[in-house]
């Protein structure tokens, strides 16, 4: 197995016990997140580790909902023909893992679930797995 270097991780308050909760973020998002952070820099905005991610043009902290309006609203401007809940980008998150893992309890620790039954829910096999899976069964 080869070092690949330092694993790049956010840390954030658990919803429920407050304790840390670590997200591990892929390597080619770093770039990215760099450009990002030289923009907000650019705009004036914090870097700290209690500033927002996503600022408001007031400067403040984007909310929860708005962000769910903003979602709607860009379906709406790229013509989806069927609107999704925000909360579908978790599943697309917890299935895209398990796909590429191939491994329920991996994404069950990404989903910070506490029992695999309930990451079962979010790991969506396609029709085109499925098709596979089943041509390749011994009968």
């Amino acid at each position: 197995m080869q070092d690949r270097g330092p694993c790049y991780s956010l840390t954030r308050r658990a919803r429920c016990s407050g304790d840390p909760a670590v997200g591990f973020l892929p390597d080619a998002l770093i770039p990215k997140l760099r450009r990002f952070w030289a923009h907000k820099a650019c705009r004036g905005e914090g870097l700290s580790h209690g500033d927002p991610l996503f600022c408001a043009a007031s400067q403040r902290r984007l909310s929860k909902r708005r962000v769910q309006v903003l979602f709607r609203a860009w379906q709406l401007r790229a013509g989806f023909d069927r609107l999704y809940p925000f909360h579908a980008l978790r599943h697309t998150a917890v299935t895209n893992v398990y796909r590429a893992s191939r491994d329920l309890f991996l994404a069950q620790r990404f989903a910070r679930h506490a029992s695999p039954l309930t990451t079962t829910i979010y790991t969506h096999v396609s029709d085109e797995e499925l098709s596979l899976r089943v041509r390749d069964l011994a009968c």
